[in-house]
Parts: structure tokens; C-alpha cells; sequence
């Protein structure tokens, strides 16, 4: 497909950075939504509206020599972007950031004026105030999305990085339709049966590690066989055991997955993701890193 105008995002894509993406349209209106590996929740509501949400593309159907401005948002690495990293580090190509990763670096590929940094819990959050200050209505089905990613991504609001202005977009979108009912139902998925078996193997092999006085529960397991949702079965494992600090490195399918959690400024989880070659924020973030099979 040829598009001249793409809104991009990291893969395995959470609900803030799906949000993020229909937000960013609103703003683009002649941009199309690139879509690349959604996580399950995420996948399953966009199968159920993918029309309601056009227009929307997968990713690998572009064709990148077109694309004339990328919109990125939740991804200041183009590494992240996977087949649409090479579009991010085209000099010929216009690129704008949105991101809440406040204290991270701007990356050299999008110039300072075309980048948008905040420090919302949420980065649904920061296009949401955009969209309000413009007064761009959403329809009930863009606001329900919006409210799941904040909702997501600040713990309904009980993360230490949610902000009143976390607050106020979850009103704004609740006052132009959000339907609480589908955001409980996609919040709080049933986890399969692969999940919870994976789920009672990363139990069973945490280990406390010592990191400069900090207690830091660490998983490191090989699986045989692929099972996504490995960022909600950290969340359930926080909730679980109380941990402070988390790292889960899960082989499968010929990659390591890498899910790292904080609730103290003392472990940054985003330092911890960086190092593996992936990104996200002090209390979250996430690597995927592809096995060599060289020797």
C-alpha cells in the first residue's frame, strides 16, 4: 500500500500506544494507523472495531519509499519500530515524536521543534489535552480506546506516575462516550492456559538479586513453545508478590523476551530495557532480542 503520511509505533504494541496512534490521526487526518504486533488484549478489540478504526494498515503491506512524514509516538528508538526503523533514519523523510518518556534523550533522527515530550503517566494523556485544547471531538468509540491505554499504562491511576492531568483526560473521554463496560472487559483479559502455566513457571523461578541495596526479583526461564502476554503476566506477578523491582527474560521462539517493572526510583526499568536494545519508562519497559544461531 502507498501512503505518504504513517503513524508508527513499537511492536508489541500495549493499548496507550494503540491510543496514542488513534489520537495521532485525529491530528492527521490524511495519515494512515501502521499496524504491527498487537498484544492480545489489544488484538482482540481491534479484530472486533478494525473498521470502525480505519483507516488502518499493517505494517509490512507499506510501501516505505512513499512515506513522506512518519508520526511516531511511545518509540524514541527507531529500532523499536521494526520494519519502519529505516524510514525513521531517512534524512528525506519528516518525522514527529510524541512521547512521556520526559528524562530519556531526544534521538537524532527527529529534529526538537517536530518532537512532543511530557511526563504524563499516560502518553494517551498528552494527545488527548492536544485533541481537547483543539476541541476535535472523538466518537464514543475513539474515547473508549483512549480511556483503555490510560487506564493501562497508569494502573487506573494508582501508578506513582500518574498526574492529575491523567485524571482529567479519563474525565474527557468518560464525557464523550467511553464505555466503562469494555474497558473492565479489556483491562482484566482471563488469562489462557499457556499463560497460567507460564505464570506458575516464573513463580517458581524468581530469585531475589541484590542491586546496590535494592531487592530486584529476576525470572529467567526458557519456554518451548510461544506464548505472548508476557508484560501482563509481569503485572500479575508485581500484584502477587509485592515486588519492588522486576525482570523477567523469557526464551521462546527463537527470541528473549525481556520485561522489566519498578516501583522505586532506585531500579530504572527503562535503563534495564535500553541495555537488551528496547525502551519504555522508569516502572516499564520491554526488549525483545532475536537469538543468533552463529558460533
Amino acid at each position: 500500500m502507498r501512503a505518504e503520511e504513517v503513524i508508527a509505533t513499537h511492536g508489541n504494541t500495549d493499548f496507550d500506544a494503540f491510543a496514542a496512534m488513534i489520537a495521532a490521526r485525529r491530528l492527521y487526518p490524511n495519515a494512515v494507523v501502521a499496524i504491527g504486533s498487537l498484544n492480545r488484549n489489544v488484538r482482540d478489540f481491534y479484530r472486533l472495531h478494525a473498521e470502525e478504526l480505519e483507516p488502518t494498515v499493517e505494517a509490512h503491506r507499506l510501501e516505505l519509499d512513499a512515506i513522506r512524514r512518519l508520526v511516531v509516538v511511545e518509540a524514541a528508538s527507531a529500532s523499536r519500530l521494526g520494519e519502519l526503523e529505516p524510514v525513521a533514519l531517512d534524512a528525506h523523510v519528516e518525522k514527529v515524536l510524541f512521547d512521556h518518556h520526559g528524562e530519556d534523550e531526544l534521538p537524532d533522527w527527529v529534529h526538537e521543534e517536530s518532537a512532543v515530550i511530557s511526563t504524563d503517566g499516560a502518553l494517551t494523556t498528552t494527545l488527548v489535552g492536544i485533541l481537547a485544547e483543539r476541541e476535535l471531538e472523538p466518537t464514543p468509540l475513539e474515547a473508549t480506546v483512549f480511556a483503555l491505554g490510560i487506564h493501562e499504562d497508569t494502573g487506573s491511576l494508582t501508578h506513582p506516575t500518574a498526574t492529575q492531568r491523567d485524571a482529567d483526560a479519563l474525565a474527557w473521554c468518560l464525557r464523550h462516550g467511553a464505555r466503562q463496560e469494555v474497558v473492565a472487559e479489556y483491562l482484566h483479559l482471563p488469562l489462557a492456559a499457556g499463560e497460567r502455566e507460564l505464570l506458575q513457571r516464573l513463580l517458581d523461578t524468581l530469585e531475589p538479586v541484590d542491586a546496590g541495596g535494592e531487592e530486584v526479583l529476576l525470572a529467567a526461564i526458557a519456554w518451548p513453545e510461544y506464548v505472548e502476554g508476557v508484560s501482563n503476566l509481569a503485572h500479575k506477578i508485581v500484584d502477587l508478590t509485592d515486588a519492588r523491582a522486576l525482570v523477567l527474560l523469557v526464551e521462546m521462539d527463537g527470541r528473549v523476551f525481556a520485561v522489566t517493572r519498578s516501583r522505586t526510583d532506585r531500579v530504572d526499568a527503562a535503563a534495564i530495557a535500553e541495555a537488551l536494545g528496547g525502551g519504555g519508562h522508569g516502572q516499564a519497559a520491554s526488549a525483545i532480542a532475536r537469538l543468533s544461531l552463529e558460533k
